[in-house]
């Protein structure tokens, strides 16, 4: 009698789970969509966040867009007291940007909306199945740092051919069974 290994699972099941999460969670804009923000602006906002005081050319870098858009976006942003701009004590040709105490707390109170979300959606495991969810999204962030890793190291993108590269989660047993 042939061993089975269980079902297959395809990414299309995957993304219908999440599509029906996504029809049973509550609808509606966030409290902090009052904002009315762009996506690029609400980008800028988290390089603020995670960079802290940058300048121009180097947000110019990370947005993938030339200084002038650059210095538009933050225009935008600044208007709305979400940012600041300041010239370096010791370059004044160089403008920094960095968050207003206001773009902090809207990126705080996104962070609280996007923990609420998730504990209402967690909360329905057992501590058994949350351990599940926890071990596989470690998984799941070890293994794209080891592709991001590789690829940085290598130069340029890697493709993935659908087997999962060899890290120490895996070759220890810890990945999915």
């Amino acid at each position: 009698m042939a061993e089975t290994s269980g079902p297959t699972v395809t990414f299309g099941d995957i993304e219908a789970h999440v599509l029906e999460l996504g029809r049973i969670m509550p609808k509606g804009p966030p409290d902090w969509a009052h904002h009315d923000l762009t996506f690029g602006q609400l980008r800028l906002l988290f390089i603020l966040g995670q960079s802290g005081p940058i300048s121009i050319g180097q947000l110019a870098d990370m947005l993938g867009v030339v200084d002038a858009t650059a210095s538009e976006f933050v225009d935008r942003v600044e208007r709305r007291g979400l940012a600041i701009r300041s010239h370096r004590a010791d370059d004044r040709r160089v403008v920094d940007c960095r968050l207003s105490d206001e773009g902090a707390r809207l990126l705080a109170e996104i962070a609280g909306a996007r923990q609420e979300a998730m504990r209402r959606v967690l909360t329905v495991l057992t501590p058994e199945e949350l351990a599940d969810v926890d071990r596989l999204l470690r998984v799941v962030a070890e293994r794209l740092a080891a592709i991001q890793s590789s690829a940085s190291a290598e130069g340029g993108t890697r493709v993935n051919s659908g087997t999962p590269p060899k890290t120490t989660a895996r070759a220890a047993g810890g990945g999915p069974a």
